[in-house]
């Protein structure tokens, strides 16, 4: 009977919070992107800012809206007190964290400004921001009701309503959940991220009557033994622009943090001239939703599609880098197709005109998929966006190879590498992540043979047999450690100060030192206990014993197995 009640109670649990999840981020998602469309249709109809050049039209509304929403996004960094942006890589690293924590006003604010970013016309977009508030939202819940399930699964949640909510793909963002943040599969988890998902996508339909987003494609995918050949070619090429593109990222990043002086001037550099960029290419400013499908129906020429990519490159890099906050993963799309629409644009010179959509959209899906080191994710948005399994398969192709040459070059994803260089390895997994967030302090304290720098080698050998110990350590009168003692040394020094004994290669750990750095230190000790010093180095903390870090490792070991099996 208790065994049915916990079972009611699960499934009610799972149903209210990933409904409640799902109906919040469908109305965030949906509220965004009206927002910004709204923004854009009255910024391109401004006409106060309109000139002719050379018998073209332009705007320069694309530079007055930049530098307005540079100044925004600089006021709520310091009304909030947000020193760096939050996105997709503080998902993840906060997912497989023993203790999930996000700051709610962080996330709330990084999602306002990249709102403000992309309604001003940023060449950014709005998913990665989004997925974080998700992961935000589903953390504030968790927290707020001191629900039982884990953390994460309340973070996958949150990604997976996101997701789900902006593409119109629930099974692409119950995927994304568990692809790209989690990064393991359980049915506990999947039952609450479902709910969250599909629960996101039918509000979405409910209040703002969206339709699946589907891509208007007129051609048919021929056999897959007829454009296997290109696709395997084409897979490497998609994997060098999409490397380029993370490497340009890396590149406007490492700018900024050497200019840390002019981070306030920063952002409105780069309105500046990515606001310029957009008046004579304003394709790239913004969501780029019509162009992307401009790109597929092939309505624009060559010639400025090779521009168009190289702006789109060199100004996402350059918004993100110098500090107009956004995500990548629409800029990767769009990066994407107008690589795609390159290389059927060469096919098609070549006699293979039937095959342009279907390049286009494998090559939208293996940028896409490189980036954000989720190619199942891809392969299914495909599917879903353009309803055709046919599609999907082809583009699984491109997909597979580009991820692959992209890993060995970059890495899994550019939200790993941004991790990395923050020192955080995702490659070694959950386990070795909360071991490196565990301190040492947290390990069972033992008890130890304190001496003074007056001790005489008989009084310190007295006093550790006493105790039962053989080793001891000597503190001055300012609490100083001077080091240890063991009892061949008091021995030595039998009527004489010990000061001259002691130990001169003695292992010591400090306050601030992780699980796995005691570990790394203590893996040829040999003694009964290890002493703890201050961050300085100057005071003795505490002294444990091997065992004691032993058994706090396999305790970290047991909380990551359950959140596994969870």
């Amino acid at each position: 009977m208790l065994a049915t009640k916990n079972i009611v109670i699960e499934l009610i649990s799972i149903i209210i919070c990933g409904t409640a999840i799902g109906m919040l981020m469908a109305l965030t998602a949906n509220g965004f992107v009206h927002v910004v469309l709204l923004a854009t249709e009255y910024r391109t109809s401004l006409s106060l800012f309109n000139f002719s050049f050379r018998g073209s039209a332009y705007s320069l509304s694309s530079i007055a809206s930049l530098l307005l929403a540079a100044t925004i996004i600089s006021l709520i960094r310091k009304w909030l007190d947000i020193r760096n942006w939050e996105g997709i890589a503080d998902s993840i690293y906060v997912a497989h964290r023993e203790n999930p924590q996000i700051d709610t006003r962080k996330g709330l604010g990084s999602t306002l400004a990249s709102l403000v970013v992309i309604s001003g016309g940023g060449s950014v977009g709005q998913y990665g921001p989004l997925v974080h508030f998700g992961s935000t939202i589903g953390l504030f819940i968790k927290n707020s009701f001191k629900l039982r399930m884990n953390p994460d699964i309340f973070i996958g949640c949150g990604v997976a309503a996101a997701i789900s909510a902006g593409f119109n793909a629930p099974l692409a963002g119950i995927i994304f959940a568990h692809e790209a943040i989690l990064r393991h599969f359980s049915l506990r988890a999947i039952a609450p991220i479902s709910v969250a998902s599909f629960s996101a996508s039918a509000f979405g339909a409910y209040f703002f009557g969206n339709a699946p987003v589907l891509f208007d494609l007129t051609q048919r995918v021929p056999p897959l033994n007829e454009i296997l050949p290109i696709l395997i070619l084409l897979g490497p090429i998609f994997a060098i622009i999409t490397v380029s593109f993370m490497y340009a990222l890396r590149t406007a990043n490492r700018f900024a943090a050497r200019h840390e002086r002019y981070k306030i001037f920063l952002p409105f550099i780069a309105a500046l001239i990515c606001g310029s960029v957009g008046v004579f290419l304003p394709e790239i400013l913004g969501l780029g939703i019509g162009p992307i499908n401009d790109l597929i129906a092939g309505n624009i020429s060559f010639t400025k599609v090779s521009m168009l990519l190289a702006a789109k490159i060199s100004m996402t890099a350059l918004c993100i880098g110098f500090g107009l906050f956004g995500g990548i993963f629409s800029p990767a799309l769009f990066i994407g197709v107008a690589t795609g629409s390159l290389a059927a644009g060469f096919f098609a010179t070549i006699g293979y005109t039937d095959l342009s959509q279907v390049i286009i959209i494998s090559g939208m899906a293996a940028v896409a998929a490189a980036v954000i080191g989720a190619p199942i994710t891809s392969v299914l948005i495909v599917v879903e966006l353009t309803g055709s399994y046919e599609y999907g398969v082809a583009a699984m192709v491109a997909v597979i190879i580009s991820s692959l040459v992209t890993y060995r070059l970059f890495g899994l994803s550019f939200f790993d590498r941004q991790l990395l260089d923050r020192g955080i390895d995702m490659r070694q997994g959950r386990e070795s992540i909360a071991l490196s967030q565990r301190l040492v302090t947290s390990c069972v304290e033992t008890a130890y043979v304190r001496l003074d720098t007056n001790t005489s080698g008989i009084d310190a050998y007295k006093k550790m047999k006493d105790a039962g110990s053989v080793e001891s350590y000597v503190v001055n009168e300012a609490g100083e450690y001077m080091g240890k003692l063991d009892i061949f040394g008091a021995i030595s020094a039998s009527n004489n100060n010990i000061m001259g004994f002691l130990l001169t290669d003695s292992i010591t750990l400090q306050e601030d030192d992780s699980l796995q750095t005691a570990m790394s230190k203590t893996i040829d000790f040999v003694g009964e206990s290890i002493p703890i010093l201050s961050s300085d180095k100057k005071c003795l903390k505490a002294v444990v014993s091997e065992g004691s870090i032993f058994q706090a490792v396999i305790d970290v070991q047991d909380t990551v197995s359950k959140i596994g099996r969870a």
